[in-house]
């Protein structure tokens, strides 16, 4: 009846949804990560997230729509950071040499960071790549390109100041800052190989390892991308 209080069961039915939904989320992200779009089976993942099979229909849809809302998420939380750093560059605040680098260390220290701690959409994004990207031009205009759009108007900015190197474009900037500390991460394990074998001592995927690499990567995409003074 109106203005009566919830039941404990009425309360705790949307936070009950919620947990359901997050778990299915994280269960399918390890799925389709490890087997691909085409590849991964909703049992698969029913089971995995603890909950039934027509649960997931009712909440998703269908695997696409599954699918979709893993690389919203994915792309929700990897867009939050890239806003939260270019938020600090104010729109009205002259662009310089020393501000644009260290605003670009500070991207490329927070992509190398991300995809570090978050292995499993690296691999999502390369069954996309083997696959051509079909099931992802099925639902990019779903995801949020705010970021993407701050940034490439900063890079105009800076290319107009000078500070970009004037023969590389907005463009190419941004999809070598992108791809950078992805391929180096995914690449690691074939390097450790070759460069090293089975010596314990040279782990390229050590934390120290790591962010050696990072600050290195950050300095080779300043020096390389920035104009000189």
């Amino acid at each position: 009846m109106a203005g009566m209080p919830q039941t404990k069961t009425s309360q705790r039915r949307p936070r009950n949804a919620a947990r359901a939904q997050e778990a299915i989320l994280s269960a399918a992200e390890m799925e389709f990560a490890r087997h691909g779009f085409a590849g991964a089976r909703v049992d698969a993942i029913a089971k995995a997230a603890g909950y039934n099979k027509s649960l997931i229909f009712q909440y998703f849809g269908d695997k696409l729509g599954l699918y979709t809302d893993v690389l919203k998420r994915v792309d929700a939380q990897a867009t939050r950071v890239g806003l939260q750093i270019l938020g600090s560059l104010s729109p009205d605040a002259p662009i310089t040499r020393e501000s644009f680098g260290a605003l670009v260390r500070e991207m490329v220290t927070a992509m190398f960071d991300y995809v570090v701690e978050h292995p499993q959409p690296l691999r999502i994004i390369a069954w996309e790549e083997a696959g051509g990207w079909t099931t992802l031009r099925k639902l990019y205009s779903q995801l949020d390109h705010s970021d993407v759009h701050l940034f490439m108007g900063i890079l105009d900015r800076a290319r107009q100041a000078g500070v970009l190197r004037p023969e590389i474009s907005p463009h190419l900037f941004l999809m070598i800052l992108t791809n950078v500390c992805r391929t180096y991460i995914t690449s690691l394990p074939v390097f450790q190989m070759v460069l090293f074998g089975d010596e314990p001592a040279s782990k390229l995927d050590t934390p120290d390892a790591l962010a050696q690499a990072r600050d290195e990567i950050a300095a080779f995409v300043v020096h390389g991308l920035i104009a000189d003074s």
